[in-house]
């Protein structure tokens, strides 16, 4: 897997929408919209790469994920444009919007996901948010390349890894990075992401 290019590969945001607090990921993808989508829409295709998926999957309709548990409403199902949903987790509701646009034979999609100020985000800023993401990213990187290894299984198994270990290491000094860029205290952001990197490495918390 390669790593370092994933890094590379992804534009990163953080900022306010109302009392929400924006986590932005944007990548470009080597397919053309209608598989993107698919990949992002099937649960077929969701399987190889993110969750299993079932549900009443259109717009108005309710989706659910049945390995993380994750839930929510379809608000908006534009096919080949933008999906915008709920996130729900027991009591836990933010939301999440994806749009795609066409880039020649390539894709560029933008995830925003509007998460609560809370004691969370305080403790992890948004890397807890983006790292989780920057992993699905990377899975469907591979999933529409037909690179197997997109399974959550084996990105489970990657990620435990060395380079896997380094690449969540990267990422949370990416975040720290984004973090600072939308005007977190230097020294704040980066005690959130040393927090969220330990978090994400599997590691003990410091005492």
């Amino acid at each position: 897997m390669d790593f370092d290019s994933q890094v590379t590969a992804v534009t990163r945001r953080t900022g306010r929408r109302g009392k929400k607090r924006t986590v932005e990921l944007e990548q470009v993808f080597f397919a053309e919209p209608p598989a993107v989508w698919d990949a992002l829409t099937s649960p077929d295709a969701m399987s190889q790469w993110f969750d299993e998926l079932s549900g009443n999957l259109k717009e108005g309709g309710r989706y659910r994920l049945g390995q993380s548990l994750h839930s929510g409403a379809i608000r908006t199902c534009d096919p080949l444009r933008q999906l915008d949903v709920t996130w729900e987790y027991e009591n836990d509701v933010s939301s999440l919007h994806i749009t795609l646009r066409a880039k020649g034979e390539e894709t560029l999609v933008n995830l925003v996901h509007a998460v609560d100020a809370d004691e969370h985000w305080d403790m992890y800023g948004p890397a807890a948010t983006g790292i989780g993401w920057e992993g699905a990213f990377h899975a469907l990187t591979l999933y529409l390349a037909g690179d197997s290894q997109s399974n959550p299984a084996e990105m489970a198994k990657q990620h435990s890894t060395p380079e896997g270990l380094q690449f969540i290491t990267d990422l949370a000094e990416s975040w720290r990075e984004a973090h600072v860029a939308a005007g977190a205290d230097p020294d704040l952001a980066k005690a959130c992401a040393t927090r969220t990197a330990r978090f994400y490495r599997g590691e003990a918390p410091p005492k």
